[in-house]
């Protein structure tokens, strides 16, 4: 019984990962097919400690992350939070006191040329 309270209190976190935008360059969630010269795959990571009780919540700002790929234009913005396997035994050997969050953005755009 024990195990499963265990599991069950690991399986519990409190992570946030805000998206958001500084609007230096566009981003769209639309199709815009003008814009779509070329598609970035940007995979980035964020650490949370204390059961994700530290920090409170995390922010990526989607038009820096692009502007760093060397877009000034996105559409079609796609967001995908994961786990690795190593990531969820870091998580489970540290009892929770370090869980770290993976993230994708997936964007069609144009490049600066």
């Amino acid at each position: 019984m024990s195990k499963v309270i265990l599991l069950v209190f690991l399986s519990i976190g409190c992570t946030t990962i805000h998206y958001q935008s500084n609007e230096t360059i566009p981003v769209l969630w639309g199709s815009q097919k003008k814009l779509a010269d070329e598609t970035k795959v940007i995979l980035g990571k964020k650490d949370f400690y204390l059961w994700g009780l530290y920090p409170k919540s995390q922010s990526v700002f989607l038009d820096d992350e692009f502007k760093k790929v060397g877009f000034q234009k996105v559409n079609k913005t796609v967001i995908e939070e994961f786990q690795t396997a190593l990531d969820k035994i870091k998580e489970y050997a540290t009892l929770g006191m370090y869980i770290p969050k993976r993230y994708k953005l997936i964007g069609h755009g144009k490049k600066v040329d």
